[in-house]
């Protein structure tokens, strides 16, 4: 008696190997596609709270600008006009963090009291005593999935609350 598996038998094995891994791997994958757009929506938030803790210990208000066009959130030191960033402003003062932003996510809108922003520059600002000028910002992926940020303007917290789907 022979030991081992014939030609036919492996052969069965692998169509039913390969069936199952054609339902179980969409399930697996699809949820890579947002995983993106969950790890830039924390990182922003973690860079924002951190410059929210910069600003008290140092006593030194920081803002943080969302840049529409290139997809980067820039955080400086102090506060700088309304205009722009302040390395575009020629102060040659790099920022103190720069983020760009993943391939497939991006910068949808940003809100504060009754003005909305989809282009150009949005600021938030964290003052020396923990508030913030508050706003929301909302990220999106190509899967139209979205992500937003809150910053309460009294606190000055940052906040995620759950993910939406755009509808």
């Amino acid at each position: 008696m022979k030991n081992g598996f014939t030609l036919i038998e492996l052969l069965v094995v692998l169509v039913i190997i390969s069936l199952v891994s054609a339902f179980v791997a969409p399930r697996f994958i699809s949820p890579m596609g947002n995983l993106q757009l969950k790890t830039a929506s924390k990182k922003i938030a973690g860079a924002m709270r951190y410059s929210r803790s910069l600003a008290v210990a140092e006593k030194q208000a920081r803002v943080c600008v969302f840049d529409f066009d290139i997809q980067q959130l820039s955080i400086f030191a102090g506060i700088m006009p309304d205009n722009g960033d302040a390395a575009a402003e020629g102060s040659g003062t790099p920022p103190e963090i720069r983020y760009d932003l993943p391939e497939k996510v991006f910068l949808k809108k940003a809100m504060t009291g009754d003005a909305v922003f989809e282009n150009g520059k949005f600021r938030v600002i964290f003052f020396a005593n923990g508030s913030a000028s508050g706003g929301e910002i909302v990220l999106t992926n190509d899967r139209d999935r979205s992500a937003t940020i809150r910053i309460d303007f009294i606190t000055g917290m940052v906040s995620l609350p759950a993910a939406e789907a755009a509808g």
